[in-house]
């Protein structure tokens, strides 16, 4: 294992670590981040907190310690717990990188256990490497650049808007444990169990008979707070969106619609 290669592992690596880390606190500063409330960690739950905060010390230590053994040793850890964490959370919504709506699937197993396999390589390797600590950090600004912009053309290519004056019931879908659902239930003076125009709008918590036909019809409510458009007719068409912002914007533009329609 050369100079550049590790150099550009220990940066890349790290830059990732920023990247995400970055992209979990944009998003959960605009409450869209998608993150679990049960286990994700085998039987154990880490909160998003936890995750930034051992994202960022790691990467702080990884571009200040010369040496590259310890350096690739904490970094394997840490990509062997995403492993872990993935391993977990296969198939469901993590927000792992900030962006809505994503799974996580084999690549992302795969990608952060081989990264993991190449660091603990060079940490128990007899070799005696040099890896610049400047172009360390070179690397990582670069990649966590590289990232960010590619997560947000993500998130505006996968955004896509979706008419529905058609459909004629409203889900605002809460959970008891989040912590913007109580933020957005102050925000609109409602609780759970209320409605709106006539029961066009209607405030539900997750566990409520109400959802039970959309998750039925396959439907995925796993993000709260939720809302929910959909044709009463068919449970299947429906389209849902998470996030506190997202709530109050779909709030807004149902109430001026249903008012005119009214009017």
């Amino acid at each position: 294992m050369n100079s550049l290669f590790l150099t550009l592992l220990i940066g890349g690596a790290t830059g990732v670590l920023l990247g995400t880390a970055g992209a979990k606190i944009w998003a959960a500063a605009r409450t869209r981040l998608a993150w679990p409330e049960g286990a994700n960690f085998l039987r154990f739950h880490l909160s998003s907190n936890f995750v930034i905060a051992a994202e960022i010390i790691v990467s702080a230590i990884a571009l200040a310690i010369p040496g590259h053994r310890i350096v690739s040793l904490l970094l394997a850890i840490i990509y062997a717990g995403f492993v872990v964490g993935a391993t977990t959370l296969k198939g469901q919504e993590c927000g792992c990188f900030g962006i809505e709506g994503m799974k996580v699937g084999p690549a992302h197993i795969w990608g952060c256990a081989l990264t993991a396999a190449a660091l603990l390589a060079s940490a128990v390797s007899s070799e005696e490497i040099v890896s610049p600590r400047p172009l360390r950090l070179v690397v990582a600004l670069a990649s966590a650049v590289v990232m960010t912009v590619a997560m947000q053309l993500w998130n505006r290519l996968t955004r896509v808007e979706i008419d529905d004056t058609h459909h004629d019931q409203l889900f605002i879908v809460l959970s008891p444990t989040c912590t913007a659902c109580a933020a957005l239930k102050v925000m609109e003076n409602h609780d759970v169990n209320d409605s709106e125009l006539d029961g066009a709008i209607l405030w539900v918590d997750r566990d409520s008979e109400q959802i039970a036909p959309l998750r039925e019809a396959g439907v995925d409510v796993s993000a709260y707070p939720a809302v929910v458009s959909m044709n009463s007719a068919d449970p299947s068409d429906a389209h849902v969106q998470s996030g506190l912002r997202e709530c109050r914007e779909v709030l807004q533009s149902w109430r001026t619609r249903q008012l005119a329609l009214q009017a």
